[in-house]
């Protein structure tokens, strides 16, 4: 038996603003939430359904930045949906921001790219 994933991490410069983003706006779920010493909370997020999670981490432990808005950089992750063109039309209504619209893909299905308020930067995909 192999080990699964259990989370990547993505930093951040607010736990709590991250948060409300991945949970009320793209809605997903908030998987742990443990404080594991005075200055480091372990925080991670779900799409729904999935096991393996994004960690939201800070800054300080994890020994760089976030991008910033202004300059996203790739996270290096890659998401898969059911459907990307109509998560762009939901999420665009609920704010979050695309640098690339749902394009057509030479492997068929359509592609976007979407950042949080951070800067990091997500490739989605339609489900093949």
């Amino acid at each position: 038996m192999f080990p699964q994933i259990h989370s990547v991490v993505v930093v951040v410069p607010d736990q709590d603003a991250a948060l409300d983003f991945y949970t009320r706006i793209l809605g997903w779920e908030k998987r742990y939430d443990n404080q594991m010493s005075p200055d480091y909370r372990f925080l991670t997020v779900v799409p729904p359904g999935l096991n393996a999670g994004i960690a939201l981490g800070p800054a300080h432990i994890h020994g760089y930045e976030a991008p910033g808005p202004d300059n996203p950089k790739d996270v290096g992750i890659n998401l898969v949906a059911p459907d990307v063109r109509s998560l762009h039309e939901q999420w665009t209504a609920n704010g979050v921001a695309f640098d690339m619209p749902p394009t057509p893909m030479p492997w068929g299905g359509y592609a976007v790219r979407f950042m949080d308020p951070f800067g990091n930067r997500y490739f989605m995909t339609d489900a093949q």
